[in-house]
């Protein structure tokens, strides 16, 4: 879904993947929560920042971090998730 040179090298810190990963795992996903740990990461609030740019539904707006993550999606998350873990163990 997202190319693998997609994960900010500035990184996502582990405690932000590991409690993304923890959320993302559970039956329900509570999106205000991937919100506010999104919110206290630099990197990956940026990074989601980009994706939502980039999937060309909001590069005229100016959207709320809510607003992309909605965009992106509980599978796009997913993926990044995935390709962050990838890159860690390469590093």
């Amino acid at each position: 879904m997202f190319p693998p040179n997609s994960i900010p090298r500035a990184g996502i810190t582990p405690e932000a993947l590991l409690r993304l990963e923890i959320l993302l795992g559970e039956r329900v996903v509570d999106l205000a929560a991937v919100t506010e740990v999104a919110g206290l990461d630099t990197g990956l609030k940026t990074h989601i920042l980009q994706l939502a740019h980039d999937t060309g539904e909001m590069a005229d707006a100016v959207p709320s971090l809510h607003e992309c993550i909605v965009e992106i999606g509980i599978e796009g998350l997913r993926e990044t998730l995935r390709l962050a873990r990838m890159r860690r163990l390469a590093n």
